[in-house]
C-alpha cells in the first residue's frame, strides 16, 4: 500500500491541474460557468423621461410706450412705478402750444358773441314793448317793429358764428385728447424711464408665466404642450402648466467656447398667489411618458459601443440578448423590444459573463434542510465542496 501513495498523491496533483487548465484557459471547449447572485424578471410600470432645469417667473405680456416726438412736448406723465392701471387709464399728456391758443381764442371769442347775444335780446324784448304802446299803424310803431326784426336777425347771425365756433373748439379739443395716451392693457407700471434708448413707461400684465432655460443638447426633447411641473423652493408649493413656446435664439450671443442655452415659457395652469415677478423656481417637465413598459433595473443593461444587452438566463445558460431601450427614468430602464416579462435576467452583469455560461444560482431558501444534508453520501458532500472550491477562483 505505501508504494501506491505516490501514485494516488501524482493523480491528485494532476486532477487539479487538469481542472485549473479546464477553468482558466480562454480556448477551452469546455463551457465555463458563472455564478449569479441576483436575478431578476422584467415589470411593467408607468414610466416617464423629464428633464430638470431651473427658471423663473416673469409677466405674461409686457407693453412699451415710447416717447412720440410728432406729438409735442410731454406736459405731464400721469402715472407712477408700481400703479395699477386698466384699459384707458391715461398715461401721458403731451402740450401743443398752437392748439392751446386757438382754443383760448375760440373761448374768448365764443365769450364776447354770447355777450352781444345777450344786449340783442335785451333789445329786442324793449323794441317789442315799444312797438306794443305805439298806436296802431303808426309810423312809430312800424320803425320799432323794423328795429326788432333787424336785431333778430343780427342775433340770428351771432348764434350761427357760434355754432361755427363750437365746431372749431370741438375739433381742437378732440385734438387735444389725442395728446393724451392711454393704456391699451390692464396691468402694473413696472418702469418709467428718462432714457430716450428705452421705453419711456413699462406696462406688465398681472399674470405670470415661467421663463425656463435648457442646453442645447437637451432643447430637442422639449415640444409645445409638454406638461410640466413649478417647483417653489423653501416653500412646499408647486404648480402645474404646459410649455407654451420655445425659443429658436439662444439666450446669450453663441459662443465657440461655451455651449448655448435656449428660452422657453410655461404657461401655468394657476396663477401663484403673492409670488413676486422674478422669482427663481425649479422646472420639471415631462418629455416622454408610457403606461405599462416593460422595464429592468438600469444596472441590468450592459452597454457594448452603440449596442445595448441583457443577460437572459435561458435553460440554465446565459444568453446575451440585444435589446432596444426606451424612456430611463430614474434606476428604470425601459425594454422596448428584445424581452419578454417572463424571462429572468442578470441584475449585475459583469465583464467574466459570456454567452452560453452555465449559470449557478442560489438555492431559493434560507438554510439547507438536515434532512436533504442527511439525505447526500460522503462522495457527493466532497464532490459539492470541491466543486464551490474551484468555482470561488472565477
Amino acid at each position: 500500500m505505501k508504494r501506491w501513495k505516490p501514485y494516488i498523491f501524482i493523480v491528485i496533483v494532476l486532477c487539479i491541474c487538469t481542472n485549473f487548465y479546464v477553468l482558466f484557459n480562454e480556448h477551452s471547449k469546455i463551457p465555463k460557468s458563472v455564478y449569479v447572485s441576483e436575478r431578476t424578471k422584467p415589470e411593467k410600470t408607468n414610466i416617464k423621461e423629464t428633464v430638470r432645469t431651473s427658471g423663473m417667473t416673469v409677466p405674461t405680456e409686457r407693453k412699451f410706450v415710447y416717447y412720440n416726438p410728432q406729438l409735442g412736448a410731454i406736459d405731464e406723465i400721469l402715472v407712477t412705478k408700481g400703479q395699477e392701471v386698466q384699459i384707458s387709464t391715461p398715461l401721458i399728456r403731451y402740450v401743443d402750444e398752437e392748439v392751446d391758443r386757438e382754443i383760448h381764442r375760440i373761448a374768448r371769442k365764443k365769450e364776447q358773441l354770447n355777450a352781444q347775444i345777450k344786449q340783442l335780446s335785451k333789445d329786442i324784448d324793449y323794441y317789442t314793448t315799444m312797438s306794443s304802446s305805439a298806436k296802431e299803424d303808426s309810423i312809430e310803431k312800424i320803425q320799432w317793429e323794423e328795429k326788432a326784426r333787424e336785431a333778430e336777425r343780427e342775433k340770428t347771425l351771432l348764434e350761427w358764428q357760434i355754432k361755427e365756433y363750437d365746431e372749431q373748439q370741438n375739433e381742437l379739443t378732440e385734438k387735444k385728447d389725442e395728446l393724451i395716451v392711454e393704456s391699451k392693457m390692464a396691468g402694473v407700471i413696472e418702469e418709467i424711464s428718462y432714457d430716450k434708448s428705452k421705453p419711456l413707461i413699462t406696462i406688465a400684465s398681472s399674470s405670470a408665466v415661467v421663463r425656463g432655460k435648457v442646453k442645447e443638447e437637451t432643447v430637442g426633447k422639449l415640444a409645445v404642450g409638454q406638461k410640466a411641473t413649478v417647483h417653489v423652493p423653501n416653500k412646499n408649493e408647486s404648480f402645474t402648466g404646459t410649455i407654451a413656446d420655445i425659443g429658436k435664439f439662444p439666450i446669450k450671443e453663441a459662443s465657440f467656447q461655451e455651449k448655448s442655452e435656449y428660452p422657453f415659457t410655461i404657461q401655468l395652469n394657476e396663477q401663484p398667489k403673492q409670488l413676486p415677478f422674478g422669482y427663481h423656481v425649479n422646472i420639471t417637465v415631462v418629455t416622454k411618458e408610457k403606461n405599462g413598459a416593460i422595464t429592468v433595473p438600469t444596472k441590468a443593461v450592459w452597454h457594448e459601443k452603440t449596442k445595448s444587452f441583457v443577460y437572459v438566463i435561458h435553460n440554465g445558460k446565459l444568453e446575451k440578448r440585444n435589446v432596444t431601450l426606451g424612456i430611463t427614468h430614474g434606476k428604470k430602464q425601459e425594454i422596448e423590444q428584445g424581452l419578454r416579462e417572463n424571462e429572468y435576467i442578470v441584475s449585475h452583469p459583469t465583464k467574466q459573463m459570456k454567452h452560453g455560461m452555465n449559470v449557478i444560482v442560489p438555492l431559493e431558501m434560507e438554510k439547507p434542510r438536515k434532512e436533504a444534508i442527511k439525505q447526500l453520501s460522503k462522495w457527493d458532500i466532497a464532490k459539492h465542496f470541491l466543486d464551490g472550491f474551484f468555482r470561488s477562483f472565477y
